[in-house]
């Protein structure tokens, strides 16, 4: 017999998951999930009458795993190999983004609320980017916590300034990024961002900059956790390569990844009220030319299941400014009108992602001025509640100046 992982969601058993002979996941739903009242499917690309294939079934849960240097080391910490996503997701899978556990038992799952302290020596080794926080924690002992991506980000509780490590299957409810050997300011340049994003009246994640005697921390509120009474209770989430049964490695549009196009089929489909979501595409598109985010691909944009069957997209996340970083191509992780290069976009391009959209290209064209607008007026009130709250960056002076350039250079484009 095949062995088994359990996928539960709150004290309810969804259904198996078991290895194939191809090494690939195959899912299946308890027939007592399909009845229930309570039951619905778990991704757009798993629909509940079961007829989905092994693909999809493997791409929905591998993307909630960690990937790149992340999954080494974690694979290499926990002695699994690399390219084994069952046993990883059996070692680290009991608290995953969204709302499903995946375990080796078959029993409901019951809600821990125990944590472990995090010391500030430890918080001041972590937050300087040696790319081993995750690993160091998560798999350990009653630690088993998943989180997708390639930036070393630990799920965390956080209480009264006090940061903790869930243990069992007590829910995370914050997540901490850490600086990069690579990218300097990595945790201020993405709060400044996420914070411009919301101060011009953008649905972002609340994000906030903690420092240690060492480095930054970028503070993240996970939107996929509530408070209600005393604990916390899990929302059901999937990003658009879950919901198109996507491989994450495939997350670009040129690699085969979601285009925007795929991602608007989808909110118009699936999404409870489509045109206030497809204005939301549209804006988190125009953002990211805008303030320079090149990494805007299907795994930064996500669904969130809203008392189970109610769908709208997620907070916006992940929101950086790429080309601050000159060994990060500048090209977009989606094209528009068949165009990557941000400064190649113009009005051609804009009324192709309105076509994209399905809206009039003077709804696109608007929203781009408009947008434009509200940045060049808002970045300097950005600027200075940034420094009087977390203390000057060079990112602080920095990234105004490329999106004031790519508002310029855009308007230029506009006007030809």
């Amino acid at each position: 017999m095949p062995e088994t992982l359990f996928v539960h969601y709150q004290q309810y058993p969804v259904g198996e998951l078991t290895l194939a002979a191809s090494g690939m996941m195959q899912f299946q739903y308890h027939a007592g999930w399909q009845q229930h009242l309570h039951g619905f499917p778990i991704s757009i690309s798993l629909p509940l009458d079961g007829n989905y294939d092994i693909h999809a079934s493997h791409h929905f849960f591998v993307n909630l795993l960690p990937e790149a240097n992340v999954r080494q080391q974690i694979c290499q910490s926990l002695k699994i190999s690399p390219g084994n996503d069952f046993e990883l997701l059996k070692a680290i899978g009991g608290d995953c983004a969204g709302a499903l556990a995946i375990t080796e038992s078959d029993s409901p799952v019951q809600p821990d609320q125990r944590y472990e302290a995090v010391n500030e020596r430890q918080l001041a080794d972590w937050s300087i980017g040696a790319p081993n926080a995750f690993s160091a924690v998560t798999g350990q002992d009653e630690v088993r916590l998943s989180l997708a991506g390639a930036q070393d980000k630990l799920p965390v509780h956080i209480q009264d300034g006090q940061i903790s490590v869930p243990l069992g299957n007590t829910p995370s409810t914050y997540l901490l990024k850490f600086a990069s050997p690579i990218y300097s300011h990595l945790p201020e340049n993405e709060t400044f961002v996420g914070t411009l994003a919301s101060a011009i009246g953008l649905p972002a994640v609340d994000i906030q900059l903690r420092r240690t005697n060492r480095a930054a921390i970028a503070v993240i509120s996970r939107y996929d956790r509530i408070l209600e009474g005393e604990s916390y209770r899990r929302l059901h989430q999937e990003d658009f390569c879950q919901a198109l049964g996507i491989s994450p490695g495939r997350k670009y549009e040129k690699e085969g990844g979601p285009g925007l196009r795929q991602c608007a089929e989808i909110i118009r489909s699936h999404t409870s009220f489509p045109l206030l979501e497809l204005q939301k595409l549209m804006h988190w598109t125009l953002f990211n030319l805008l303030v320079g985010n090149a990494d805007a691909h299907g795994k930064n944009l996500s669904l969130l299941y809203v008392d189970r069957r109610r769908l709208q997209l997620a907070p916006f996340y992940d929101l950086v400014c790429t080309r601050n970083y000159k060994n990060i191509s500048r090209h977009l992780a989606m094209s528009l009108g068949g165009v990557s290069d941000p400064d190649q976009i113009g009005a051609k391009q804009l009324h192709a992602m309105a076509d994209d959209l399905g809206v009039r290209a003077t709804v696109v064209l608007k929203a781009t001025a408009s947008l434009s607008e509200l940045l060049h007026q808002t970045m300097p009130d950005v600027v200075t509640r940034f420094a009087d709250t977390w203390g000057t960056s060079p990112i602080l002076e920095r990234i105004p100046i490329i999106v004031r350039k790519q508002i310029r250079r855009l308007k230029t484009l506009l006007r030809g």
